[in-house]
């Protein structure tokens, strides 16, 4: 219930300033790379029953800031909000959150190609690293996918570490159980 209430106060305060922002039509690679940096008290509905924050409640937190992040740039340019749909998504877990820890996740676009939008994700407990996270998913409207192309990202820019993270997911996705 706690995620639940945070998007909605996330919601209703971005709509908020978003109101106060003017369109650009056009999104420049400096604002679409810009980190969306967003400060988290980690409270009692967050925890786990391992006395940490549980690795579920990680990708909760990525979902608050993407959502924020996609719902800003749909601002700037001028257009509907669009929905996004998770292909593939991984954390790395260096150290443990815990209960009251204040959390700073900062969240940015590492790249995209003609289909999928790849951001990674930075979890800090006072400028500590505490986990990465690769996060690559889809957008979509009520007329189906949308490419990334309708937010002013054109052509492929992919990383080494795209690179391999996709051609894991290929491989994974191409081994035949036991």
């Amino acid at each position: 219930m706690n995620m639940l209430l945070r998007f909605f106060i996330m919601v209703s305060l971005l709509k908020q300033q978003l109101k106060h922002q003017s369109t650009s039509g056009t999104i420049s690679l400096e604002t679409l790379t810009a980190p969306t940096v967003r400060h988290y008290r980690v409270l009692p509905h967050d925890m786990g029953f391992r006395d940490h924050l549980p690795n579920y409640r990680y990708l909760s937190f990525i979902e608050l800031n993407v959502t924020r992040w996609v719902m800003a740039r749909c601002h700037q340019k001028g257009i509907k909000p669009l929905n996004w749909v998770i292909a593939m998504q991984e954390m790395i877990y260096l150290k443990q959150i815990k209960f009251l820890d204040k959390m700073t996740l900062s969240s940015v676009v590492a790249g995209w190609d003609h289909k999928y939008v790849y951001f990674e994700h930075r979890f800090f407990v006072k400028n500590q690293l505490m986990g990465v996270g690769m996060t690559k998913f889809v957008f979509t409207d009520d007329t189906g996918m949308r490419t990334p192309e309708v937010l002013d990202m054109t052509g492929e820019q992919l990383t080494d570490v795209i690179n391999t993270w996709n051609n894991h997911q290929v491989a994974v996705k191409s081994t035949k159980s036991a």
